[in-house]
């Protein structure tokens, strides 16, 4: 339980609206970052010389559009993570209104002292000590498509597809066609295994199956990423490469 300490409460109050802050204008960096990228390959893919010259599809402008991709999708995954922490400071600083101010006019059982003392506590254990989001997976993906990357996305994958359909034939564009599913895939299962987007039902079924972790994570790469990422490249390049590949082994083994 808290201890009943208006000068601690009223400190913490303080602190949550200053993280509030901070949270809301890191969360606006990440997606104005990915539109200013975003804007400038369509800017490049529309109004360039090189574009007026060459009508998109082209590779350049392939490549281009591949890497676009690959940020806005690294910019929404880092997003998530802003949306997050800015949900919980809300949160706590809601419930020190609630016990000390009033209760929102929503609920309908108002919660007696003791139990919203109980339920800040609770809050401090689940979204400070083992800093838990507040909302699960499939609310964090879907809010966060909503503030502006959906656009962002439906432009790049617009742009990936026409590409791809006109000019498949090229190798280069099938190997960058593999980077840009490999990387996806590695994105997305590091947002569905990492305990960073976990909210307390998710962390409560990882601990079930024996899994801890400590409080205050900190951020960092596993291993199984940067291997995925080894591995995509890899393989991005045979698939880009392999005619060339495919004669130098050929060469290679007539030679012996």
């Amino acid at each position: 339980m808290l201890l009943d300490d208006d000068k601690w409460l009223d400190s913490f109050y303080r602190e949550c609206g200053r993280e509030i802050t901070l949270a809301y204008t890191t969360l606006n960096q990440m997606k104005n970052w990915a539109m200013v990228v975003a804007a400038a390959a369509i800017s490049g893919l529309s109004f360039s010389s090189s574009a007026q010259q060459n009508q998109y599809p082209n590779i350049p402008m392939f490549v281009g559009t591949v890497i676009v991709y690959v940020f806005v999708l690294r910019f929404y995954i880092r997003a998530i993570l802003c949306y997050t922490n800015l949900l919980k400071w809300n949160k706590l600083q809601s419930d020190c209104l609630s016990l000390k101010l009033m209760q929102p006019a929503r609920n309908k059982i108002l919660l007696t002292a003791d139990e919203l003392r109980k339920q800040l506590a609770e809050d401090i254990n689940f979204h400070y000590y083992e800093f838990l989001p507040t909302v699960g997976r499939k609310t964090q993906l879907l809010a966060n498509l909503k503030l502006g990357f959906i656009l962002l996305f439906a432009l790049a994958i617009f742009f990936l597809i026409w590409g791809i359909v006109g000019l498949w034939s090229s190798h280069l564009v099938r190997g960058l066609t593999v980077f840009a599913i490999g990387n996806s895939v590695l994105e997305m299962y590091d947002f569905f295994s990492s305990r960073n987007f976990d909210d307390v039902n998710a962390w409560k079924r990882r601990r079930a199956k024996g899994k801890e972790y400590g409080v205050f994570p900190v951020p960092q790469t596993r291993s199984f990423f940067i291997y995925g990422w080894v591995a995509n490249i890899t393989v991005s390049l045979v698939v880009a490469t392999w005619p060339t590949l495919w004669l130098k082994i050929v060469s290679f083994l007539c030679s012996r």
